[in-house]
């Protein structure tokens, strides 16, 4: 299930106010923060630090008399879109990286939309990305439950973002113009050509997210006999965790899901099949993650053990926090019931 705003403490839902300090740590009551001070200082310490190097570094370029091409003044409102082609600006996107690692240590819907809204922000000032952050929000995207928002920025980047005569340099042009593409289209665009791995892994966890809310829709459909069919929608309608599929009239309206499964299933195996090829350390990394979650790799390419490594560490908690895929072994099971045959998801990845 994606994240949602809850006490940090108790997991309570209401009366929540975030810690004064960090701003991403969110609690019930003014007891149950004091209870967590012990666990959450360390943290809240590590982010205030970050968040503070980050706002004198915005000060220093706010008051930056500017000094030609490399060094000019009004930086936030002349150099939008190329920042780190102003040599001054890039203690600044270092700094505000930085803060978004910090926030990313706290576990709460609270820091993780923070995050993303810094990489968003950082993508908005430099929309070449020469840091690659872009590689971290599509998983934020899936951990906040915008799976439609996830898909759409991967579609961009993976399609116009790809065309060689893209001028990143010109303002003017669309940029992560992409809206409600077509989350049950073919994987083909991404599995048949220069292979991003952290969009690859994303995908395959969003399909697979569509994929366990079909096997609970077509589960559902048990209940047919025993239920008028206003209160069985009624049900239905709470099942979903996908907004793909919950705002999809057609679909929450279908009684038979076997064939979009079996779509759906065969995709999955595509990009399986396809980040096997890209990085063979990915799925058993995934699988046992061990030492890889807390390595700090300062060079890899493509391939590499590295490169699995950066990006797990981008995408695991997205995973970890789906219900069913690192939950067991084999989290869905091949089975028949009065409905038909159900895949099995956990025949080849899991």
């Amino acid at each position: 299930m994606p994240l949602s705003p809850c006490c940090s403490f108790c997991s309570s839902s209401k009366d929540l106010s975030c810690c004064g300090a960090c701003k991403v740590t969110p609690y019930c009551s003014r007891e149950h923060q004091v209870s967590d001070r012990e666990r959450h200082a360390s943290q809240c310490k590590v982010i205030k630090r970050a968040r503070a190097l980050l706002e004198r570094e915005e000060q220093k370029l706010r008051d930056e008399p500017g000094e030609g091409v490399f060094y000019p003044a009004n930086v936030f409102e002349t150099s939008v879109g190329h920042f780190w082609g102003v040599l001054s600006t890039r203690d600044y996107m270092r700094a505000r990286f930085a803060l978004v690692e910090a926030i990313l240590k706290v576990k709460t819907f609270d820091a993780v939309k923070a995050a993303a809204e810094h990489i968003r922000d950082m993508l908005r000032l430099c929309r070449s990305d020469n840091m690659g952050v872009r590689d971290l929000l599509p998983a934020l995207y899936l951990r906040l439950g915008r799976d439609q928002e996830a898909y759409d920025f991967i579609k961009w980047y993976e399609t116009k973002g790809n065309e060689s005569n893209y001028n990143w340099g010109d303002m003017d042009l669309p940029y992560l113009d992409v809206v409600n593409a077509d989350v049950f289209e073919s994987p083909k665009y991404l599995c048949g050509r220069y292979h991003d791995l952290a969009n690859l892994v994303c995908v395959a966890l969003l399909k697979i997210r569509l994929l366990l809310d079909l096997v609970a829709l077509l589960n559902a459909g048990c209940l047919a006999p025993k239920l008028p069919p206003e209160l069985l929608d009624r049900v239905k309608y709470f099942i979903p965790s996908t907004h793909p599929i919950r705002k999809n009239s057609k679909v929450m309206s279908s009684t038979d899901y076997t064939s979009l499964i079996v779509t759906l299933s065969s995709q999955v195996d595509q990009i399986y099949v396809t980040v096997a090829k890209v990085n063979k350390y990915f799925w058993p990394a995934l699988l046992n993650p061990g030492t890889h979650l807390t390595a700090r790799p300062e060079l890899y390419s493509p391939g590499s053990k590295e490169d699995m490594q950066l990006k797990l560490q981008y995408c695991y908690d997205a995973w970890k926090e789906t219900r069913g895929p690192l939950t067991s072994s084999r989290p869905c099971p091949a089975r028949r019931n009065n409905q038909g045959f159900i895949p099995d998801l956990g025949r080849r990845i899991f």
